[in-house]
C-alpha cells in the first residue's frame, strides 16, 4: 500500500473510553493495533512512544475530568496522529515539575517523543492531540532528550550494559523509570566509570541525560567526544 496516494488513507477510527484507569491499557493496545492494521510505517520503538504518550493523555483526561472522553486514531498519509476529547475547556498545562516530584511530567514526555502535539478547543470542550512520524523523519538529535523523570530511577546494570561504547571509560546502561502513569518507558543513560556515574547535563537541572533509544545513546557517545 503506497500511503502517499490519498486515496489509500484508511478510514479514522472513533470510540468512547469510560472513565476508568482499567480502560487505559485496552485502548493504547487499541491504537497500535489500529496503526499496525493499516501498516503504518512505525518501528516497534515508534509505536511503544505512541503507546505511552496515548497513556498520558488518557491519565490525564480521567483524573482532571472524570468523564467518558473520546479517542480519535488515524493515519495521514504521514503521520499517525492520535487525538483524545473531553468535555473541559480548561487547556493542558505543561507543568514544570521539580526534580524530585513523582509526577506532572506527562505533557513533557508527550513533547519530548513525538513530532507535534497540542490542542484546539471543540464544541463541548476539547480536543488534545499528538502526531508520531516514521522513524526516518525522526531520527538523530531529535529523539535525543533529557526531561526531568520521575524520581524513583535506578540503574539496572544486570539488564543492559552496551558492548559497543566509545570507549573504555564510558558504557550504555539502560535506566528503568516508572511513575504512576509510565507504564513502557525504558531509557538509557551512559555511565563513566571513572566517576561511577552518569553524564550529567551542564546547566540543568536533570540529574541524568537520558536517551529513549538506545541507538541515540551510542550515537552521542561517539559524536559527543565524551
Amino acid at each position: 500500500m503506497n500511503y502517499t496516494d490519498t486515496a489509500t488513507i484508511p478510514t479514522p477510527r472513533s470510540w468512547d473510553v469510560e472513565p476508568d484507569p482499567e480502560a487505559v491499557r485496552p485502548t493504547r493496545q487499541l491504537i497500535r493495533h489500529s496503526a499496525e492494521s493499516w501498516r503504518a510505517p512505525l518501528s516497534d520503538t515508534a509505536l511503544r512512544d505512541v503507546e505511552l504518550c496515548a497513556d498520558e493523555l488518557l491519565a490525564n483526561a480521567i483524573e482532571h475530568v472524570r468523564e467518558r472522553c473520546r479517542v480519535t486514531v488515524r493515519w495521514t498519509g504521514v503521520r499517525l496522529r492520535v487525538e483524545v476529547a473531553d468535555r473541559s475547556p480548561q487547556p493542558p498545562v505543561r507543568s514544570a515539575a521539580g526534580d524530585m516530584a513523582t509526577g506532572g511530567r506527562g505533557l513533557l514526555l508527550v513533547e519530548t517523543l513525538t513530532h507535534s502535539w497540542g490542542w484546539y478547543p471543540a464544541e463541548e470542550g476539547k480536543v488534545v492531540w499528538f502526531e508520531a512520524a516514521p522513524d526516518q523523519v525522526v531520527a538523530g538529535d531529535t529523539r535525543l532528550a533529557a526531561p526531568t523523570l520521575p524520581a524513583r530511577v535506578h540503574a539496572r546494570p544486570e539488564a543492559a550494559v552496551s558492548a559497543s561504547s566509545a570507549s573504555s571509560r564510558y558504557e550504555i546502561r539502560l535506566i528503568d523509570s516508572r511513575g504512576p502513569h509510565f507504564f513502557l518507558l525504558e531509557c538509557w543513560g551512559i555511565y563513566d566509570r571513572e566517576q561511577h556515574d552518569y553524564v550529567r547535563v551542564p546547566g540543568s537541572s536533570d540529574r541524568i541525560r537520558r536517551f529513549y533509544t538506545k541507538s541515540a545513546a551510542e550515537s552521542q557517545l561517539r559524536h559527543s567526544g565524551t
